[in-house]
């Protein structure tokens, strides 16, 4: 069984997010639009939105090769992952966003989508 998991930087314009996580595939997964292979901003609020950030990339990297210690497996290592926006842009959007994959979730909801939803909400009223 795959781990699938790794220590993921998140590199915008203006600051440095550092998470451990799972199917960091899933940043590209849009409710909208299920052949997206671009950065999706709710699912980036969702992966970085609770963690602190720094300004200082020899920091991010240096928490980062911390974090990566303390895992007994990581099976993709550290990267980065490099978005040409502001951290404030990505939120912008996501609020804009969010809206549209509510509705589009609400189309065909069985139920399964429901936490989706609430983290969705979470995220218009931030």
């Amino acid at each position: 069984m795959s781990a699938d998991n790794g220590i993921y930087i998140l590199v915008t314009k203006d600051q440095y997010r550092v998470i451990h996580a799972q199917a960091i595939d899933n940043l590209t997964f849009s409710h909208i639009d299920r052949n997206n292979h671009d950065l999706v901003p709710t699912q980036i609020i969702r992966y970085y939105g609770d963690c602190k950030y720094t300004r200082n990339i020899d920091l991010a990297r240096k928490i980062a090769f911390s974090m990566a210690r303390r895992c007994p497996i990581l099976e993709y290592e550290i990267s980065e992952i490099k978005i040409n926006k502001t951290w404030n842009q990505i939120v912008k959007e996501a609020k804009l966003l969010a809206p549209k994959e509510i509705e589009k979730i609400k189309q065909n909801n069985d139920g399964r989508w429901d936490w989706d939803i609430k983290r969705l909400e979470e995220i218009i009223s931030m």
